[in-house]
This record gives structure tokens, sequence and C-alpha cells, in this order.
């Protein structure tokens, strides 16, 4: 459980430096700018992941030792405020990422073939900067 929990927080670490590092390319407004919707999402859903990954170790903990009777109590309001901003999230990326894509597009930007379904989708301002 705990290398479970420690990988998890270190992928939301490492997820939300790229996620908000894309938000800053995009208002600065730099000549190589990737953006998608699932790389928007990232900040706005990291502190939910973070505190499930809380939960996992706090189980992992009780369970070494040896208290698995006791429950593992889950602060209700907390949890429900994370998943209001996850959600929140979800529908401000989405239609974020189409903003971003037309404001980009109509600044001249160009947009990059993508090498999978999965890249963020990237904008330069000249064709020959594609790579």
């Amino acid at each position: 459980m705990y290398l479970i929990s420690a990988f998890l927080f270190f992928a939301i670490v490492i997820g939300s430096y790229d996620s908000a590092r894309s938000y800053v390319t995009y208002f600065f407004k730099s000549d190589i700018i990737s953006f998608s919707f699932p790389l928007g999402l990232i900040v706005f859903a990291s502190p939910l992941l973070v505190f499930c990954s809380y939960l996992l170790f706090i189980v992992g903990y009780r369970k070494q030792k040896n208290k698995l009777k006791e429950k593992v109590k889950v602060n209700n309001k907390l949890m429900s405020l994370l998943a209001a901003i996850a959600i929140f999230g979800i529908i401000f990326s989405f239609f974020f990422s189409f903003y971003v894509e037309y404001d980009l597009t109509s600044q001249g930007y160009v947009k990059c073939h993508k090498k999978s379904i999965h890249a963020p989708t990237e904008y330069v301002i000249s064709k020959d900067m594609c790579e």
C-alpha cells in the first residue's frame, strides 16, 4: 500500500507540474504551446487524487499495525469539496480546450500533427517548428 500510495503521489506531482506548465505557456503565448483536455484537467483533479493517496497510505498503516477493526474515517465534507472541484475541472477543461484551439488558431498558430491520440495537441507559430 505504501508503494502504491507513493507512486500515485509522485505521478500526481509530475502531472500537476506538466498541467500548470501548459497553462503558463498558453497564457504567456510561448512559441510552442502544448495543451489538451486531460492536461488541463489534472490541476483540478489533483487535490482529490492526493486525498485518495493519503487514504491508501492510512489503510496500509492500519493494516501494518493490525488495527483492521477500526474503520478509516473519511471526512465527507472534504471529500465532497474535492469531488466538486474535480467535476468543475472536467467541465472547465472541456470547454477551455476548445477555446484554446480557437484562440490560438485565430492568432496564427499552427496545429502540429499528433504522434499519438493521447499526446497533447501542439501549437507553434510556424509550420517549420513542427517536429
